[in-house]
């Protein structure tokens, strides 16, 4: 294996992780807000929000 296939699939199994971490800490972290208690479409939609959201702010946090 080349070493960027290798990087590549390194970059691609952290992202698997980071999405599985960003979903379960999203999840607790609007557990018991106003976030919480919006009901079907509102709740999707502003998760969806949330997660672009985070991901921007740690691009941002690292790359200036």
């Amino acid at each position: 294996m080349g070493k960027m296939k290798e990087i590549n699939d390194i970059e691609n199994g952290v992202v698997e992780i980071l999405v599985e971490l960003i979903d379960h800490h999203v999840a607790w972290a609007v557990d018991n807000t106003i976030i919480d208690e919006l009901g079907g479409d509102n709740f999707t939609d502003a998760i969806h929000q949330i997660r672009p959201n985070v991901v921007h702010k740690l691009n941002t946090k690292y790359n200036g």
